[in-house]
């Protein structure tokens, strides 16, 4: 007999060969026939799986975290081996949980897959799902019959299989295999027992995508797809996405008169005098939080030399996403012809980033450690090169403005910094509604900067600050910013999808590189820590995600519009504008409609507008000096004045205390 501990520290013996599943049976028929997947010695595998002696065990089952992923996992073979049955020329590459479901990048040699085939695949989808075909793990050496048949499958000459199998062989890894019925596909696993778990899934979109994600490789089609373990959660899901829908903010962003893009400027939004006006409202109120933060702000230039970006490290990093000058001439001998190679004396390139322009305006002057901490803020308008494919509303643009910060500090006080930071962020997101913050730290990526002994010294000094302030953290390793490691802030909106915005990013590889120093107390030179931080991270998607989150009906004190004024006929157009101006006198953002309209489709505009209040003024609002007020949520008040109304409302943002870090769900 084997004996295995369970989490309760109970041991069970069970007789050699046993399985998960036979454990799950002998502690229970309802645990047996709710189980998904077990968890060995904090390793994820399938019930199949055979135990050793002295192994600890957890039976995982729909209510554990890790069982949606591992459902979503199968629902992507589910997937594909349907795609195959209605497209016989596809060819698989790979197909990974994503949050919110799966995707599976699909090769077409010829045709395409759109939203209009999805019946067709869930059909078979559902077929196979039926069949409740189990999962199996197959392990292979490459010249065995299991492999012969994973070739086979989607035709034989899959370049993009062979590329995956020669960097696992390459790696002296273990190649193993899932199979369900005819489908079998390269996997690590785990799965669950059976596709008969794989009743509710269902396919939401398809985008385009490049193999290993890189422009110059193949094009592909991915198709996403989510499941869930009952019907009920897969109807609340769909229902949110319907919700989001409503709430997309390139659809509000024209409704409410905000933004516009045209091919002339792809990925360049166009500010209408609302949307405009929201943009600087974001900016102002960042403003006032920098004040009291003893921020400088400064202004550094939108163009720089290729040195400068060689110096720092972004050409040899991020080339590929860089705007480069160009100098063109026109022929001296014939003027109607233009040289596009002319010489230049100094090449420039528009700045991606803003840290280089800091670091050389900390260069400018010599700096004492009494400065210290030294906090350099600007509104930094930078531009990268994004496929069209991925461009996206104002939540992925070619030119956008950074809320960027660079604090200079010695060593001792990065935790400090990191603190105040936090805080500073999670009150700036209360402020907007935003209170379910989590954090994520990325560590050093494949293609970086610097020696190992910096990357392990940046990597603590981040992880020691977070454990101090006792905050809950997910590491995401290999995903840290090539110069150095960082803390993402995700934050969640009304409909709990989850978004990447402030980011705090630890550099002692940049200050290096450009030479920067300060004196210390100790009277000699040293280098200085550089910490990279965005809170809104870009305004442009930071304005995107409010949108959606308040589905266009902002909070007073961020509303373009804040009032209304309407007059019920010509008559009191006088009376409009004296109501209008004394509003105006006292800040508030107001408008008056003047138009011929009739006043119950000047209301519904307004509603429609989403304007907080409108104001409709009348013979007896006129005769006694008074207002009537309609909210945008429906109340109504009469024969109010326009004190009274102004000492209701507030048009300041809030000042709140931050929200406390959610603990990782």
């Amino acid at each position: 007999m084997i004996s295995v501990k369970l989490p309760d520290g109970s041991v069970r013996e069970l007789a050699p060969g046993a399985t998960a599943m036979d454990l799950a049976e002998q502690i229970g028929p309802g645990l047996a026939k709710a189980a998904v997947a077990a968890r060995v010695n904090d390793k994820l595998v399938d019930l199949s799986r055979t135990l050793s002696d002295g192994d600890e065990v957890a039976i995982l089952t729909k209510k554990d975290e890790d069982a949606l992923d591992i459902l979503r996992h199968s629902a992507a073979h589910l997937m594909a081996d349907a795609i195959l049955r209605v497209f016989p020329k596809a060819e698989l590459t790979i197909g990974p949980v994503v949050e919110d479901g799966f995707y599976y990048d699909i090769y077409l040699p010829e045709g395409k897959i759109t939203p209009e085939d999805f019946p067709a695949i869930e059909k078979e989808m559902d077929q196979i799902a039926k069949e409740a075909a189990p999962f199996k793990r197959c392990v292979s050496d490459g010249h065995d019959e299991i492999f012969a048949r994973y070739k086979a499958i989607d035709g034989g000459n899959n370049k993009f299989k062979s590329e995956l199998i020669a960097g696992i062989q390459e790696r002296g890894e273990e190649m193993s295999f899932y199979r369900h019925g005819d489908f079998i596909d390269l996997c690590r696993g785990p799965h669950v027992p059976h596709t008969g778990f794989l009743k509710n899934v269902k396919l939401t979109k398809v985008s385009g995508s490049y193999w290993r994600g890189k422009a110059e490789n193949d094009q592909l089609v991915r198709v996403y797809g989510t499941a869930f373990f009952t019907k009920e959660e897969l109807k609340d899901y769909l229902h949110m996405m319907e919700e989001a829908k409503k709430r997309d903010h390139r659809v509000l962003g024209e409704k409410l008169d905000l933004f516009t893009f045209t091919e002339d400027a792809p990925g360049f939004p166009f500010f209408h005098p609302n949307g405009a006006l929201l943009f600087n409202l974001l900016m102002s109120y960042m403003r006032s939080l920098l004040s009291r933060r003893g921020y400088q702000e400064v202004k550094t230039p939108l163009i720089l030399s290729e040195e400068l970006w060689h110096r720092s490290g972004h050409y040899d990093n991020y080339l590929e996403n860089m705007f480069f000058t160009k100098l063109k001439l026109r022929d001296e001998q014939d003027r109607t012809k233009v040289r596009e190679d002319a010489p230049e004396e100094r090449p420039m390139a528009v700045k991606p980033m803003n840290c280089p322009g800091h670091c050389m305006l900390y260069k400018s002057h010599q700096h004492s450690h009494n400065q210290f901490p030294l906090r350099y803020a600007e509104m930094g308008l930078v531009h990268r090169r994004e496929l069209s494919g991925v461009r996206h509303g104002l939540f992925r643009v070619q030119a956008f403005t950074q809320d960027d910060a660079h604090h200079f500090c010695t060593p001792d006080q990065i935790e400090s910094e990191i603190s105040m930071l936090i805080d500073f962020f999670t009150e700036v997101y209360s402020a907007f509604d935003l209170n379910d913050v989590r954090i994520e730290l990325s560590t050093r990526p494949e293609k970086s900067i610097g020696s190992d002994e910096m990357w392990e010294k940046a990597e603590s000094a981040l992880k020691r600050a977070l454990d101090n302030k006792g905050i809950n953290y997910v590491l995401n390793e290999g995903d840290g910013a090539f110069y150095g490691p960082k803390i993402d802030f995700h934050i969640r909106d009304v409909l709990k999808r989850s978004w990447q915005c402030g980011t705090i990013q630890l550099d002692f590889s940049m200050p290096e590189r450009f030479g920067l120093t300060y004196i210390g107390a100790d009277g000699q030179r040293h280098t200085p820590v550089m910490l990279h931080r965005a809170c809104y991270g870009s305004l442009e998607r930071f304005l995107g995600i409010i949108i959606e989150n308040y589905a266009g009906s902002f909070p007073l004190w961020l509303a373009p519009v804040q009032v209304e004024v309407i007059p019920v006929s010509e008559k009191f157009a006088d009376y409009a504008r004296r109501v209008t101006e004394r509003l105006l006198d006292e800040g508030v953002r107001v408008h008056v409609n003047l138009s011929d309209d009739r006043v119950g489709y000047k209301i519904r505009e307004a509603s429609l507008k989403r304007i907080p209040y409108a104001i409709v003024v009348g013979e007896k609002e006129q005769s006694a000096g008074t207002i009537s007020v309609r909210s945008r949520d429906g109340q109504e008040q009469s024969d109010l004045t326009i004190e009274a109304f102004l000492g209701q409302i507030d048009l300041n943002p809030p000042r709140r205390k931050p929200a406390p870090i959610a603990a990782e769900e």
